[in-house]
């Protein structure tokens, strides 16, 4: 087994301790993809040698040492096993499951109640209209009739919205008084202990791997564009799902994210590797390797590939959270394209700078425009750019016509020709001047015999190697503007054409 400075090389699960269970802090935590280090702090003077604990049994080699001071020489790390309860105690948790009871009820309470609310609404929807005959139903009393369905149309309306609200807030209390009763919830711990020489002290950390109990971190990254201010602005948030099962309550810590699976001792650049034999073995003073600062530094991690760190998050039992990782405004510059002839919409890109801090996720974010989700969008490199395709664009619109008094169809010998005109006409109704990229894809043919040339592009380019034809057409707010086209496509008599239209 090879692991810094110590071997953990004999541990046993035993009887419960009857010590004190918080003699052990934590100092701060280092979450990967899949796992999480949990660096904790002790002191080698503590009566029963208690350095770390863990709700996951772990295996020998997930625990490392960092001794401090002049302490050189130690016997075995084992481990046993005790009750852990939250500083809640029984009649928090108790309390806590009365409460979480009683929300479930009034949960359910108001979904009937809604339920009764929008089963009246649908009556009265299939009643509104009242037949009958001048000789059997008098104008009065239809009149009063349908004075009396709008009132009570309007009143459930209001009902139906003001329960759907009340039925959202039972449901988030229903769901937060589920994770504080599971939090609260007495389990059993696993207390790693050293066996110290008599007389020992000092400060001892110990960092404990956690790859059991789902300990991970997944990232996000949600993007806000607003149109409505003076000049467009993107403001690009960095979140972060995560989730840790630590015996501790409310320990604030700093946690450092870190983009990539956890590798074991192959991340620890400062970790010291060393073969231990036996239960008692003196090792170099750890002072000069500097191993004990860099476990027990709160400041940055130590470990490669950090990419965010996080001050003061009260992490606890089955602790899970959505985080922000920070916010940073950018400057986007907004384009749109179309290609009419495949779809009749216009289309928003987006070119932004690229961000200071890294991307959470490196492919896909959750765009919203103007307080609107328009769902996940693919982010694309272009040099020093990042290219957001963003969706329609509903304030502009396209419309694509064929011409069909300049179009036609001639022979000559054994060649027949066709002519195609149309018109393409885009028009900017929002409020803010842009400029739009007009696609039109000509017939394209792979034999030689069939010929495509275009006659009127009205200034348009085009691409000879994909046959594709682009306006970039300018527009002001409510301005239109009409590109015309024409191209022809001869062949002989008994080749098949391409779709003309």
């Amino acid at each position: 087994m090879r692991l810094s400075l110590l071997t953990t090389v004999a541990w046993a699960a035993g009887a419960s301790l009857n010590v004190a269970l918080h003699a052990q802090t934590v100092d701060h935590v280092d979450v990967f993809r899949d796992a999480a280090v949990v660096t904790w702090s002790a002191d080698a003077g503590d009566e029963g040698g208690r350095i770390a604990r863990s709700f996951h049994g772990s295996a020998v080699g997930d625990v490392l040492l960092f001794p401090g001071g002049a302490l050189d020489q130690w016997g075995a790390v084992r481990m046993d096993v005790a009750p852990w309860q939250t500083d809640a105690g029984e009649g928090q948790l108790r309390a806590l499951t009365d409460m979480l009871e009683n929300a479930r009820v009034e949960w359910a309470l108001k979904q009937a109640q809604l339920q009764l609310v929008e089963e009246d609404l649908a009556l009265l929807r299939a009643n509104r209209k009242v037949g009958g005959t001048s000789e059997a139903v008098l104008v009065e009393d239809l009149v009063e009739v349908a004075d009396w369905m709008h009132d009570e149309m309007k009143d459930l309306l209001f009902r139906q919205v003001e329960l759907s609200m009340e039925v959202e807030e039972k449901r988030a209390e229903v769901e937060a008084l589920t994770q504080q009763e599971r939090e609260a919830q007495p389990r059993s711990a696993y207390h790693w202990k050293a066996d110290w020489p008599a007389g020992a002290t000092g400060d001892v950390a110990t960092q404990v791997t956690e790859w059991s109990g789902g300990q991970y971190w997944t990232p996000s990254d949600v993007l806000e564009l607003n149109t409505q201010s003076a000049t467009p602005k993107l403001v690009w948030n960095r979140r972060a799902q995560v989730h840790l099962d630590v015996p501790v309550t409310g320990k604030a810590v700093p946690v450092h994210f870190h983009d990539a699976r956890y590798g074991g001792l192959s991340e620890r650049p400062d970790a010291r590797p060393q073969t231990m034999e036996g239960y008692d073995r003196k090792v170099r003073d750890a002072s000069d390797l500097g191993l004990m600062s860099a476990a027990r530094s709160d400041a940055a991690s130590v470990r490669p590939g950090t990419r965010w760190t996080l001050t003061d998050q009260k992490i606890g039992p089955d602790w899970t959270r959505n985080v922000s990782l920070g916010a940073e405004e950018l400057a986007p510059t907004l384009r749109f394209y179309t290609v009419p002839r495949q779809s009749p919409v216009v289309n928003l890109r987006l070119a932004l700078p690229r961000p200071a801090q890294p991307v959470a996720e490196a492919e896909q974010a959750l765009l919203m425009i103007d307080g609107v989700p328009v769902g996940k969008v693919w982010l694309s490199e272009s040099g020093d750019s990042l290219l957001i395709d963003a969706g329609a664009a509903r304030a502009w619109t396209v419309e694509r016509r064929r011409e069909a008094a300049l179009c036609g169809k001639s022979s000559l010998g054994n060649r027949i020709k066709h002519h195609r005109a149309f018109r393409i006409t885009v028009t900017n109704r929002s409020d803010r001047a842009g400029e739009v990229v007009v696609e039109e894809p000509l017939p394209v043919s792979n034999k030689v015999e069939v010929e495509v040339v275009a006659e009127t592009l009205d200034g348009g380019k085009l691409d000879e190697a994909s046959g594709i034809v682009r306006w970039a057409v300018s527009l002001a707010p409510g301005e239109s503007r009409t590109l015309q086209f024409a191209y022809d496509v001869s062949h002989g008599r008994d080749d098949r054409v391409p779709d003309l239209d």
